[in-house]
């Protein structure tokens, strides 16, 4: 049959006389052809995304040949993902950790390891920049590379087994990147030692946030009378004679990237055998930063001759941070020490500035910032005596004519010794070789609590803090007169140390650790106290304690802050009946800040606008730095500087009880707003969810809502399960950006039986199933043992030809 009639004959049979029929593909509109076109091009481009996005997840199971390692090394992985390395030699287990880090983290470390170095920009084009100038400035991972050099050989070593694990992964997979790489079209470069002690820098800079207030201090001098600034800030001196322009003020306090921003705290005790059940102390502890997902911290396990560790990792790290080695439990706090300074230099010419001496000209180096998409920028550093010239990085005067401003940090150190504290201290098994450790820890200044089996408890405090001639670091100083200088650093020995005190307990949650009688300044503006007396208060004069103690501790929700400041609220004569109830009903609050309560909302709408109303009239543009608010300044107003409460902007005089009811007035109206009439319906934990966004991928359509996390939390900025919080839409929804990323708690009875919880989870992939399966524990505060997980999957990494 010829092929014409054979055609024919298809198309009869194919084209029966239903006209419906007929309409199908037969008579399709060029529209319809063009659209059912783009639906199979997405449909195959969505499907070769999830092919290449779910091949980026780690090979855990079987037998994997790899360069570099030298013997076989088994990593064992748990239900939740939580790997167990179990190694031959310290260069095989420092390479494996390496090696899991990469797999379940290697983008976390990609975007550290470039916000240190300035080069965000290559990523994400202009958005970046900011952040790359201002690190480019500080010169953080300069400082990194030439602290390597100061560290003792094993130190080196094993830095560099670890980079050749993150190698060695990186070499092998290079089709199982994180999608972040696929999306920007990026591979990442070689690890490096110095990409690990960057990280440390990092982390200096953000636990030193006390100059934030130096600027601030300095910027409200300007308009506000010394007497008041001292009731602000009781430390501040009163003849400070420097300040800064209003703008120029501002713009440094906007200088510091996201991630820089500071707001450390943190959570530690610690009790002897005497209150224990079994004996023998427990140690509990959770640091305090900033969310995000994933969250900084990785749980592991690793075993080699002579050590086992378990605990608290940081990807980009092969030590551990919180942990037990079988002889001893550490954790710690920010010591919140003055350790950052700012310097008004005065120039002397174009190329140098004044100094005691006379004059001397700038160090200068050039830094090439590539950006995406853009030319390169070129940025040009200058140096003084006391660090770099930050002011630099603003097109405005800061202070006075011919003037700029220099910053001064012991996280700048070019002979940083602090990640061999941290690999001394993984292998110290008592008290002796544990102070011997932290005395290599410069920056950042921490507070570390000890526990040891042999049923010894302590305490140091360890890092650089200077010394200045002023005696107090608490405005910027005049350069160029040397009367801000410091002239050297506390002695590691004269540092806050004890050991098994009388009394059996150790607490420390960022508040004082020195007395009034203390010879050296730590810092002029210790936090308040009100997560250590809670933590004192549910220890009490208790025995017979066990580790579902110290974990229901860590959960506790009672808020000090609430407490003392509902009772200054709620025994004015409120005149109208909705506020009057209002206040009834916080009046008989337990201070609980709860995520199943109404009160802890209420009360944290009515804080915000009272404290708004107390302050915006005087502080000005300088109140959104006094918006989180300041408990004891607050309790100081309501108690003894009622004048704060008079509205200088009016012509009548205001009383504090006048704002405070107008305050709960608001909130009530703003509240009923968005959450409705019925406040037996409202949920702290609906307006408090814990946020764990991801920097990247939260902003990627489908990605971002599985790359974003949250979940109703309880607490608040002062409760011991901290909820720290930022207002939003009009301070009705107050999210979690901040706190307890980790917890652990460890029974020196049976340091195997330590229990551990991390945030979100172990991996970085949004993928995988190990991104977020910790975070329904860490919500209802279930910790993990570490390593007695029946189900598990094990990866041997083998020799390679």
């Amino acid at each position: 049959m010829p092929e014409h009639a054979a055609n024919d004959k298809t198309s009869a049979v194919s084209k029966p006389d239903n006209p419906d029929f007929v309409r199908i593909g037969d008579t399709m509109s060029p529209w319809a052809r063009i659209a059912n076109t783009i639906a199979l091009v997405l449909l195959l481009g969505g499907s070769a995304l999830f092919v290449v996005v779910m091949g980026s997840l780690p090979r855990i199971e079987g037998h994997h040949p790899v360069s570099g390692i030298l013997l076989k090394t088994a990593i064992t992985r748990d239900s939740v993902g939580i790997p167990s390395i179990k190694a031959e030699t310290s260069h095989d287990a420092y390479f494996a950790m390496g090696w899991v880090h990469a797999q379940d983290r290697m983008w976390q470390m990609e975007a550290s390891r470039r916000l240190g170095s300035g080069r965000l920009a290559e990523l994400v084009g202009e958005p970046g920049l900011a952040s790359d100038r201002y690190m480019r400035t500080l010169g953080l991972y300069q400082a990194a590379e030439r602290s390597l050099g100061a560290l003792a050989e094993p130190t080196r070593s094993a830095l560099q087994s670890y980079a050749d694990g993150i190698n060695g992964w990186l070499s092998h997979n290079s089709h199982r990147l994180p999608p972040e790489f696929s999306l920007l079209g990026v591979k990442p470069e070689p690890w490096t030692p110095a990409d690990s002690m960057v990280w440390q820098k990092i982390m200096a800079m953000t636990l030193s946030g006390n100059w934030h207030d130096d600027v601030l201090r300095s910027q409200l001098a300007r308009n506000l009378d010394p007497k008041r600034l001292q009731e602000l800030f009781p430390a501040y001196p009163a003849d400070a004679p420097v300040t800064l322009s209003a703008e120029g003020g501002k713009a440094l306090l906007d200088l510091a990237p996201d991630a820089l921003r500071p707001m450390p705290a943190s959570n530690v005790w610690v009790v002897s055998g005497a209150r224990t059940r079994s004996g023998k102390p427990l140690l509990a502890g959770d640091p305090h930063l900033a969310f995000r997902a994933p969250v900084l911290w990785y749980l592991a396990q690793v075993e080699m001759p002579g050590l086992k560790l378990a605990g608290a990792t940081v990807p980009g790290l092969p030590f551990h941070l919180i942990a037990q080695n079988g002889r001893i439990a550490w954790s710690f706090t920010s010591t919140q020490a003055d350790t950052v300074d700012l310097f008004v230099e005065k120039l002397a010419g174009e190329s140098g500035y004044r100094t005691p001496e006379g004059t001397r000209p700038f160090l200068a180096r050039t830094e090439t910032i590539k950006v995406k998409g853009k030319p390169d920028v070129t940025l040009i550093v200058r140096e003084t005596r006391h660090g770099p010239v930050i002011s630099d990085l603003l097109a405005q005067d800061v202070a006075g004519k011919d003037e700029v401003i220099a910053l001064s940090s012991s996280a700048l150190g070019q002979t940083d010794t602090s990640i061999q504290a941290l690999h001394l201290l993984n292998q110290a098994v008592d008290w002796t070789g544990f102070n011997k450790a932290v005395r290599d820890l410069q920056a950042p200044a921490l507070n570390i609590a000890y526990a040891d089996t042999a049923g010894n408890i302590g305490f140091v405090t360890a890092g650089r803090i200077p010394i200045r001639k002023s005696g107090n670091g608490t405005v910027p100083a005049r350069g160029w007169t040397g009367e801000g200088d410091w002239t050297g650093w506390v002695p590691a020995a004269k540092l806050p140390q004890v050991l098994n005190p009388k009394s059996g307990l150790l607490i420390n949650a960022n508040n004082k650790v020195v007395g009034d009688k203390y010879p050296y300044l730590i810092t002029a503006t210790w936090p308040d106290g009100y997560r250590a007396a809670r933590i004192r208060e549910l220890l009490g004069e208790r025995r017979g304690l066990t580790i579902e103690d110290m974990s229901a501790i860590q959960a506790d929700a009672v808020s000090a802050q609430a407490i003392e400041l509902k009772d200054l609220l709620t025994g004015i004569e409120f005149k109208d009946p909705h506020a009057r109830d209002m206040a009834h009903k916080i009046a008989e609050w337990d201070g609980k800040a709860d995520r199943d309560r109404p009160e802890p909302l209420i009360f944290a709408a009515w804080m915000d606008r009272l404290n708004r109303a107390i302050l915006a009239d005087e502080l000005k543009e300088s109140f959104s730095a006094f918006e989180p608010v300041r408990a004891q300044v607050l309790v100081d107003i309501l108690t003894r500087r009622r004048h704060w409460c008079d509205d200088i902007t009016t012509p009548e005089a205001e009383s504090c009880d006048d704002l405070i009811e107008r305050s709960l007035g608001k909130a009530l109206t703003d509240l009923e707003a968005t959450w409705g009439k019925d406040s037996k319906t409202w949920r702290w934990g609906a307006a408090h969810p814990a946020r764990f966004s991801h920097p990247l991928l939260g902003h990627v359509p489908v990605l971002g809502g599985m790359a974003d996390l949250q979940v109703p939390s309880d607490g608040d900025d002062f409760t011991v399960s901290r909820g720290t919080y930022r207002a939003e839409d009009n301070a009705t929804r107050f999210p979690q950006i901040h706190g307890a990323g980790l917890r652990a708690v460890f029974d020196l009875a049976d340091l195997a039986d330590s229990r551990f919880v991390i945030a979100t989870g172990q991996s970085g992939n949004p993928l995988s199933r190990h991104y977020s399966d910790m975070l329904p524990a860490w919500s209802a505060n279930r910790l993990f043992r570490l390593g007695h997980d029946p189900k598990h999957s094990v990866l041997t990494l083998e020799r390679g030809r």
